[in-house]
């Protein structure tokens, strides 16, 4: 195996799509919060923006979740490739 294959399977879409889930969680629970709370809108007046308040913060820890479980991919494959190069170098 060429070394320039074993360095392009290493960088693979697990840490920038981890990254993606962290900023779209953060931006989720932060609209989520700032929808839920009384001092911005008021939830008799506007129980629609209230309702995607609250689905906003519920889906925002699922997200963190599977941003994680992408880092964790991602480190996996970095260990995993490191033995390939450690094992093709001998």
């Amino acid at each position: 195996m060429s070394e320039e294959r074993l360095r392009r399977d290493v960088a693979g879409w697990e840490m920038p799509a981890a990254g993606v889930c962290f900023v779209v969680a953060v931006l989720s629970l932060a609209i989520g919060f700032g929808l839920t709370t009384r001092w911005l809108l008021n939830d008799q007046l506007h129980p629609l923006l209230h309702g995607v308040g609250l689905v906003l913060l519920v889906i925002g820890i699922p997200i963190i979740i599977l941003g994680g479980h992408f880092m964790d991919l991602g480190e996996r494959k970095h260990k995993h490739g490191n033995r390939r190069e450690a094992a093709v170098s001998r």
